[in-house]
């Protein structure tokens, strides 16, 4: 049974982050969150939007520790599909959280990671079909 769509929006300044993403192929922008302030959905990967510079992207989202490479603080993660603008530092973001894709888990090896972020991509890729709308 498919998790149901959600619609939880985080709002925020995009930070550098550990340039992992980028390494794998899958560059992100970060924004930062505190955890302790409010109520927030389960750490974990969610397929959704972000919205930018007036355009809207397909999103895969990882909020929490990231346990593979855990160094620093909380974050959100997003990997704007089909974005080609370059860097975002700086600037103003809002992510929309639509469907959790799984819980955060730690991987053997950085590769082992990129190969599931490419199924992450074709689960969101795959909602997105499924909902028009989206």
């Amino acid at each position: 049974m498919a998790t149901p769509i959600l619609d939880f929006t985080l709002s925020g300044t995009v930070e550098p982050g550990k340039r992992l993403g980028r390494q794998l192929g899958f560059p992100t922008a970060n924004v930062r969150y505190d955890p302790q302030s409010g109520v927030w959905p389960p750490d974990g990967v969610y397929a959704g939007t972000a919205e930018t510079g007036g355009s809207v992207y397909l999103t895969i989202l990882n909020q929490g520790r990231h346990p593979t490479a855990p160094e620093g603080e909380p974050t959100v993660e997003a990997h704007l599909l089909g974005y080609e603008g370059g860097a975002l530092y700086g600037t103003r973001i809002t992510l929309r959280y639509l469907r959790f894709l799984r819980p955060e888990r730690t991987f053997s090896s950085l590769e082992e990671l990129r190969r599931q972020l490419e199924r992450d991509r074709e689960a969101a890729l795959a909602m997105a079909r499924a909902h028009d709308s989206l």
